[in-house]
């Protein structure tokens, strides 16, 4: 799918020069899975810039002592990487595949090398990098509310994202409870609460969306002003 790519295929996070775009894209590596996420595998730097052409997981990071857990969804069109440009920072991630994933990976290297003599490369990487902090952000407040919040939340992100339209989310239990950061038992435990007030139906590895609208709603209360996944 990466063969015929132009830069009219890839939704930029701000205007750039077409020139700087064909460089960038130049230098872009074509990557598929998770496995093309180094920080998923050890602790260790963002190799560089990542846009989603396709597909979508979800991305779960840890410190050290797994006491704090901030989970966030990325799916086609996001950008994200751009935030540890330069910095060296380490970082663990858990990663689960929801769909089929699809990266162009623009490395750090070659990145600030284009920067030298492209100073709007810096453009671009400060845009990816409001981008990426949109859901990043959101997704450490969703961290801090009651666990039926944090599971509705990525419910609604998940359905935002999914590249076919329905109302039925290919995730197992599992892979919600890596997203969520909450134990299989509690995950369990509010999926049931949400099911006995008809919002959602359960079923083997995938959540059927019964009443959208109800779960938007409730969802209402929650700060979303970084990201709203009931607007997208």
């Amino acid at each position: 799918m990466f063969e015929n790519m132009t830069i009219e295929d890839i939704v930029w996070p701000c205007d750039l020069p077409n020139e700087l775009k064909e460089q960038l894209l130049n230098i872009a590596v074509p990557c598929q899975g998770i496995k093309a996420l180094p920080f998923t595998l050890s602790y260790c730097s963002v190799p560089g810039v990542y846009y989603v052409v396709k597909g979508s997981c979800g991305l779960c990071f840890t410190t050290n002592d797994t006491k704090s857990v901030l989970g966030a969804v990325v799916g086609a069109k996001d950008w994200f990487g751009a935030l540890n440009m330069g910095t060296g920072r380490k970082i663990f991630g858990v990663a689960e595949e929801l769909e089929d994933i699809h990266f162009l990976m623009f490395p750090e290297a070659k990145v600030l090398k284009l920067a030298e003599r492209e100073p709007l490369v810096y453009k671009w990487l400060f845009n990816a990098g409001v981008h990426a902090q949109s859901f990043i952000m959101q997704a450490m407040i969703s961290a801090i509310h009651q666990k039926e919040q944090k599971v509705m939340y990525v419910l609604l992100e998940l359905h935002s994202r999914q590249s076919q339209s329905g109302t039925t989310i290919n995730a197992s239990q599992a892979q919600l409870s890596s997203i969520t950061g909450l134990s299989r038992p509690r995950l369990n435990e509010v999926l049931k609460g949400f099911e006995k007030q008809g919002l959602i139906e359960v079923q083997r590895n995938k959540v059927l969306i019964k009443d959208i609208e109800a779960l938007s709603k409730l969802l209402s209360p929650m700060n979303l002003m970084m990201k709203n996944p009931t607007k997208s």
